[in-house]
């Protein structure tokens, strides 16, 4: 079946993002690689923010369809703060060691959110709708609190810390995981899943005693 011109200036939009982030990433180099022109962007999208947003979403679903937030989650009968956190940290180290379309999804927001120029509070309140209220709703039950500044550091670090892979050029990849001409074998994608699980989970353990005492740690 014929893709039609508005499908095809996104899956490009998803290439041009995952590649330079929103700042850097051009209409201009979204629409020649689309094979399309400016006023096809305008039409079927409006703005560049807004097929900004439909990119967001789309290249979510792709990474949700492959590696799903809730992951072994579905397995469970009741599942603790801790199986929530450690399946969302599996799911999202896993897109980010991802070099295919499962892998945009944390490219884009590892080349936008720390740029000058990018639209953070948007950004914000899309993933807000993916993934980041049930992480604070399991972060506030892991860590006893209702403290609102200690539950959005903990996010913060979790997310700093579960796409850290994503924001490291390929060279350091390679020595961070081990260079193969056949990619990296699953045997270490493992490895680098179990540790930095483990960090994340340290980090957040050491959080609370780090804050202020008018900070209200118990719920």
């Amino acid at each position: 079946m014929k893709q039609d011109a508005k499908d095809i200036l996104l899956e490009c939009a998803i290439e041009v993002f995952a590649e330079h982030g929103y700042r850097d990433g051009k209409i201009a180099d979204i629409v020649k690689r689309a094979g399309a022109n400016i006023a096809a962007v305008n039409y079927h999208y409006g703005s560049k923010d807004q097929l900004f947003v439909a990119a967001l979403r789309r290249s979510y679903k792709e990474a949700d369809e492959v590696y799903p937030s809730k992951g072994r989650l579905t397995q469970l009968i009741d599942p603790t703060a801790e199986d929530k956190i450690d399946a969302l940290a599996r799911a999202v180290l896993r897109r980010s060691l991802d070099s295919g379309k499962a892998g945009n999804f944390n490219r884009i927001m590892s080349k936008t959110m720390h740029v000058a120029g990018s639209p953070v509070e948007m950004i914000l309140n899309e993933v807000e709708k993916f993934e980041l209220k049930d992480l604070s709703l399991a972060v506030s039950e892991y860590l006893d609190t209702k403290c609102e500044q200690l539950i959005s550091w903990a996010v913060v670090i979790f997310i700093s810390l579960a796409t850290m892979i994503s924001k490291c050029p390929a060279g350091l990849n390679e020595r961070i995981m081990g260079s193969s001409s056949d990619g990296f074998s699953e045997e270490v994608i493992q490895l680098v899943i179990d540790a930095q699980v483990k960090v994340i989970f340290t980090s957040l353990d050491a959080l609370p005693s780090q804050f202020p005492k008018s900070c209200v740690i118990s719920a």
